[in-house]
């Protein structure tokens, strides 16, 4: 299960998106109204950046910008890391892990913003994965064979 690809489990249509000329006020609401952690700043149907919880910490509220007047090219997280709908969860785990991410956005093979990963759906995905392997019984970890999915040093 760890092998499944994200397009295998992520939620489809699920993009919130502003343009980087729309407010940090917009975002927020598009954040509250689609129950996100962050939004996608497409201009010309290019990701451009990304703002999250964290952009609007660090980059507003410490600043003390104005939500109404703060476009997001100001305070938005530019060219962000992606991945692609083909990678693998583990993949997708590891990368966050290491670049600390909470948010990764996806995109297809032509290198469309398709879905926007959050930490929610690598969580849901986790527990499905145990939930899967509590059913397999009380099998000894050490009996289990165990597949190299990559990724290590």
């Amino acid at each position: 299960m760890l092998q499944k690809t994200i397009k295998e489990f992520i939620r489809p249509g699920r993009l919130p998106q502003v343009g980087p000329d729309d407010s940090v006020a917009t975002a927020i609401e598009v954040m509250r109204s689609q129950h996100a952690y962050c939004v996608a700043v497409i201009d010309a149907g290019r990701l451009v950046g990304v703002f999250t919880e964290r952009d609007f910490l660090n980059r507003v509220t410490a600043e003390r910008r104005p939500i109404a007047g703060t476009a997001m090219r100001e305070v938005m997280t530019p060219d962000p890391v992606t991945l692609g709908v083909d990678d693998c969860i583990s993949y997708a785990i590891n990368k966050m892990a290491v670049g600390g991410f909470r948010n990764v956005p996806i995109v297809d093979a032509d290198g469309v913003t398709v879905a926007l990963l959050d930490t929610r759906d690598v969580v849901a995905h986790l527990s499905d994965l145990f939930d899967a392997l509590d059913e397999q019984g009380s099998e000894r970890v050490e009996d289990r064979e165990w597949t190299d999915i990559g990724g290590g040093a």
